[in-house]
């Protein structure tokens, strides 16, 4: 945003004769609002990214502008992390980027706030039909709120194991069975670490991080919000078999154990890279990251626990990176054609090969780069086992209560027993249906 020059007549929109990325749209739609000026009028257009990917955004957003000679706003590219934006956004909505990237599950939050601008097809443009077309059917859902379309899609998000082989080696026998029980892993007799006389740890997560939180009562056949995570009264995680699972998370998942950490997930996979924990839960970007390059690790899809004698599967939340425009732009029409240029098909093969990131488009997702690729298969493997971060603005009432609930079990303060277990749960549940 950030314009210089603010244009005080109402401008009437201009086909640019780009094709797909022209900016005209229908009356409500992601077209230049009545403070655009003709696209030879100074002004700016801001786009945010992630720090990690500034190089690749830059150069995506030279090409646009090769691409597109007509748009004669600045467009200028700054830093900015994408699970932050919405309390950003918030805060100053002027202030902010004109295209935005998000965690799909603040899509719901932000346009119920009227931050955000609709996606609509315009009279030479098909943003809306392009992004139905193109792009992960789930994905599309997760753009979505009543009915309205908010994001252009770019990469899809989900969460494995990783663990390291000189800890686990996986060229032993039964080491396939080992490594898919949570329970086998725990009963392990650990190796020192390197250099050390302390024990490495077995396997770990981010128990006090509701994106990791919810794997177990998912495993357990719970559900947020619903089976479709659209009903802000269902929770039913203090049923008899979330008890079964805080059974479960009391026994195996303290702190006192000794076989389990919890930590931020960057931190776990540093200890996984360093032989200190054996196996542990973290993101797909750990690859591009924290692991790169790494030989002593490998990945696979989540783990079971075992309840009742019954192996379960621990089972993922999802979600996607979105690119949206701020409904207070006055750039939108070049804000819209921006977007849609960088999450195309060509740029999301770029951000899948020279990023690491899973596309959202279906196209990429069949080229032989993703396709083949070992790591993306895994990664497509716990997709299709996952369920979605609920797109409802009331979503934003988990990640709190859910901190707390998996943090008082790993730090001991809450109490193993029944009844302290079920209270902690109807609490838990309580707090989600409190007034957003």
């Amino acid at each position: 945003m950030k314009t210089i020059t603010k244009i005080a007549t109402v401008a009437l929109c201009a086909c640019f004769g780009i094709g797909m990325f022209a900016g005209c749209q229908q009356e409500g739609g992601p077209g230049p609002s009545k403070d655009d000026g003709p696209s030879g009028e100074n002004g700016e257009v801001v786009v945010w990214g992630g720090a990690e990917d500034q190089t690749l955004l830059k150069q995506i957003v030279k090409e646009f502008k090769v691409a597109n000679p007509d748009v004669k706003e600045t467009i200028r590219v700054e830093i900015q992390d994408a699970w932050d934006a919405q309390s950003v956004v918030s805060k100053d909505p002027e202030a902010a980027a004109d295209v935005i990237l998000i965690p799909h599950d603040q899509v719901g939050l932000m346009a119920k706030a009227g931050l955000l601008s609709e996606i609509r097809d315009g009279t030479a443009a098909t943003f809306a039909t392009d992004i139905k077309t193109n792009n992960d059917p789930a994905t599309v859902q997760q753009a979505t709120y009543n009915g309205k379309l908010y994001g252009f899609p770019l990469t899809m998000d989900t969460y494995i194991m990783y663990y390291t082989t000189g800890i686990f080696n996986d060229e032993l026998p039964g080491m396939d069975a080992f490594l898919s029980s949570v329970d086998k892993m725990l009963a392990a007799d650990m190796p020192n670490i390197p250099g050390s006389k302390e024990k490495a740890t077995a396997f770990g997560f981010n128990i006090g991080d509701g994106f990791y939180l919810n794997m177990g009562f998912f495993a357990m056949g719970c559900t947020l919000f619903g089976e479709d995570g659209t009903d802000v009264n269902a929770c039913n995680w203090n049923n008899e078999n979330g008890l079964k699972f805080m059974q479960y998370a009391a026994k195996n998942f303290r702190q006192s154990g000794g076989k389990f950490k919890s930590d931020d997930a960057k931190n776990l996979a540093t200890a996984v890279l360093n032989n200190r924990l054996g196996a542990c839960i973290s993101g797909g970007w750990e690859m591009q990251d924290t692991f790169k390059g790494a030989k002593n690790i490998k990945y696979r899809t989540l783990p079971s626990i075992t309840v009742d004698g019954e192996e379960k599967p621990l089972v993922a939340f999802s979600n996607s990176k979105q690119y949206v425009i701020n409904n207070a732009s006055q750039h939108k029409g070049t804000a819209s054609r921006l977007a849609a240029f960088i999450t195309n098909e060509q740029n999301q093969l770029r951000y899948a090969t020279e990023r690491g990131y899973y596309p959202a488009n279906k196209n990429v997702q069949q080229n032989p780069a993703v396709r083949d690729d070992p790591f993306f298969q895994v990664i497509r493997a716990q997709l299709d086992k996952s369920v979605p971060v609920p797109v409802i603005p009331e979503i934003s009432r988990y990640w709190e209560a859910a901190k707390s609930l998996g943090s008082s079990v790993y730090n001991d303060s809450l109490k193993g027993d029944d009844a302290s277990l079920r209270s902690a749960l109807d609490k838990f549940v309580s707090d989600l249906k409190s007034t957003l």
